[in-house]
């Protein structure tokens, strides 16, 4: 990846798209902003409890940041499912100000205040030019597709639910269905988010990616069941006691079974059709880089969400 920075902002972008001077595109830091403890300091999220004044001038910054303050901007409400929003007309949710957007449930009952209810994916595609698509994240993998012949591009986020529904397959396949994508035309980054060496999971995370078990909601499609369990990469570590002072042979030892969301989604995409040359992985581990970037794990669930924006110059 190549790291960049306007004014205080910093952002990275993926080395592969640089010979495609129509796209646009960068996941950024948590730097350069203005929001306080534990949200420093570019926090996008209203969600996260930090003041909403902070996040419209974080989101405007990132956005200024890339040139992209004159787009429009579309986002999505994300659920960690699989299911895909392809934008061909003029409605979507505003990421400039989908804060007016509040949803709110009650004793399991969704109660949506808006003028009307709010797109539910975490994967958004599309072929209109001078729309940027925005998602921000805190450990999640960003997705950026590219097809440069039919001219489309997609953002997904696909955090360990999402990919184990099979996020990126149904991403894929979405391009395919509405832009007529061919998978080896497709290129795809990878962006920062948790990696095999911080993110560690319980045995039933495994037997979800296996198919021994399902979601009780938004079950895993049939179509994709085989995909998952077959691209799931996961690993088991001996864990000693974080005492080194104490003797080897004095020292605790345990397992720990880690899912390794980087290698999961690069397979599913190589399964899918992607060309393993058309595939970049930025390897940057948002846990193990805590003073760049938002970690949910490595923070404790109190920290915030950076931006990944991704659009086609008009």
């Amino acid at each position: 990846m190549i790291e960049r920075h306007r004014g205080e902002a910093r952002y990275v972008q993926f080395a592969l798209f640089q010979q495609f001077p129509e796209l646009v595109h960068g996941s950024f830091t948590r730097l350069g902003g203005r929001s306080g403890s534990p949200f420093q300091s570019l926090n996008v999220s209203v969600g996260v409890g930090d003041e909403l004044d902070n996040v419209i001038h974080n989101r405007l910054q990132a956005l200024r940041s890339l040139d992209l303050d004159g787009y429009h901007c579309a986002t999505a409400w994300m659920i960690h499912s699989a299911d895909v929003l392809a934008l061909d007309g003029e409605e979507w949710d505003d990421w400039n100000s989908d804060w007016s957007h509040r949803s709110y449930t009650v004793d399991g009952h969704e109660l949506v205040w808006t003028m009307r209810p709010r797109h539910k994916a975490d994967a958004v595609l599309t072929k209109k030019r001078g729309v940027a698509l925005a998602m921000s994240s805190a450990d999640c993998v960003p997705l950026m597709f590219y097809d440069p012949t039919q001219q489309a591009i997609g953002l997904i986020h696909a955090g360990w639910r999402g990919t184990a529904r099979g996020v990126a397959a149904a991403a894929v396949d979405g391009m395919r269905e509405q832009f007529g994508s061919e998978p080896e035309d497709i290129y795809a980054g990878i962006g920062p988010s948790i990696g095999p060496c911080c993110y560690e999971v319980s045995e039933n995370v495994r037997r979800l990616f296996r198919g021994d078990m399902q979601f009780e909601l938004m079950p895993t499609a049939e179509r994709y069941r085989n995909l998952v369990r077959d691209s799931a990469v996961f690993t088991v570590r001996t864990m000693r006691s974080p005492d080194e002072q104490k003797e080897a042979e004095k020292q605790a030892e345990g397992e720990s079974l880690r899912l390794d969301l980087w290698a999961t989604n690069r397979n599913q995409l190589l399964m899918c059709g992607l060309l393993p040359e058309h595939i970049e992985v930025a390897g940057v581990c948002t846990c193990c880089e805590k003073e760049l970037f938002y970690s949910y794990r490595g923070e404790h669930g109190k920290t915030g969400r950076f931006p990944s924006l991704l659009a086609l110059r008009p």
